[in-house]
């Protein structure tokens, strides 16, 4: 198979029409379904199904078109290495974290990170942990900072501890809740909450510590995915509670004022971890910048 084709596939796929995709690819159209057709061909059955509407995938094609998609994100990785290289940058770290650590760790972070690298690019992405992880799995990150739900990483993942944090229940300065400081069993009664990713009370773990400080059935009405900035904000306008890991929240005090609501029972732990691919932890050259992580995460 031609690997063009398969990054043409993807493309199909992605824009939903073989008409948006050639005017996408620089392709005239009766070229894009000549090599369609080729490559319905080599792979022995057909690769989507066209109707008024645009085009829909096959099985078949979904898993051609994925590989289609790998293949487009090594051309762009190459591309990547060649303009760094031009700019006198030596290597790259694809840094991913999860939205609130890394709205409250990664602008300093990054100031660190180049000043003792001075040669190395860095690509920051916040998201969901879960999705990071997987696309450390993927080969499309090389460092993930985000808390744990797994009793142990997947195979090829290393993990080391960064920092030992647990949860905490907050709301703005203006909530009925804020001038007493504290959640009493009862309190929260029919009172919105917010929830962030993993730290939240869909969380099975959470949900049992709420419950046990006196929370039932939270009524969570807004959740916001991948965004810190946009759940903070609401939760500082004094409409809400949300339950959010202490770490962050302490980096982000000058900027987000929240009241935190001291509970009856235990916190529940939320650590936040350091991933990695394991082959990269025979680079002395990672190991370094992994050390300079885990130092800049444990001095502020």
């Amino acid at each position: 198979m031609d690997p063009r084709h398969l990054v043409q596939l993807a493309t199909i796929l992605e824009k939903g029409s073989i008409t948006q995709a050639s005017r996408h690819l620089h392709l005239t159209q009766p070229t894009l379904t000549h090599n369609m057709q080729t490559l319905e061909m080599q792979a022995g059955g057909a690769l989507f199904e066209r109707s008024r509407f645009g085009v829909r995938s096959t099985p078949l094609g979904e898993m051609l078109a994925r590989e289609g998609r790998a293949i487009a994100r090594r051309l762009q990785d190459a591309t990547e290495v060649s303009a760094r290289h031009r700019g006198g940058l030596n290597r790259q770290l694809r840094l991913g974290s999860g939205p609130i650590v890394g709205a409250a760790l990664l602008p300093g972070l990054v100031q660190v990170l180049q000043g003792q690298f001075p040669d190395m690019a860095l690509r920051v992405q916040s998201d969901r942990p879960h999705l990071l992880v997987e696309q450390l799995i993927d080969g499309r990150q090389d460092l993930v900072i985000a808390p744990s739900w797994l009793d142990k990483p997947p195979p090829g993942i290393e993990r080391c501890l960064m920092v030992k944090d647990d949860l905490g229940v907050f709301c703005g300065q203006t909530h009925p809740l804020a001038a007493r400081g504290r959640l009493d069993p009862g309190d929260a009664q029919g009172m919105p909450w917010i929830s962030l990713g993993t730290a939240s009370p869909f969380d099975l773990d959470v949900a049992e510590m709420l419950r046990a400080a006196g929370v039932d059935s939270p009524r969570t009405d807004i959740a916001v995915l991948g965004e810190a900035v946009v759940l903070l904000r609401i939760l500082a306008a004094g409409g809400h509670l949300a339950v959010l890991p202490h770490y962050p929240i302490r980096l982000l005090r000058a900027f987000f004022p929240l009241q935190e609501l001291q509970l009856s029972v235990p916190s529940q732990p939320r650590p936040i971890y350091l991933w990695c691919r394991a082959p990269l932890l025979e680079d002395p050259g990672f190991l370094a910048i992994r050390d300079a992580i885990l130092t800049h995460a444990a001095s502020v």
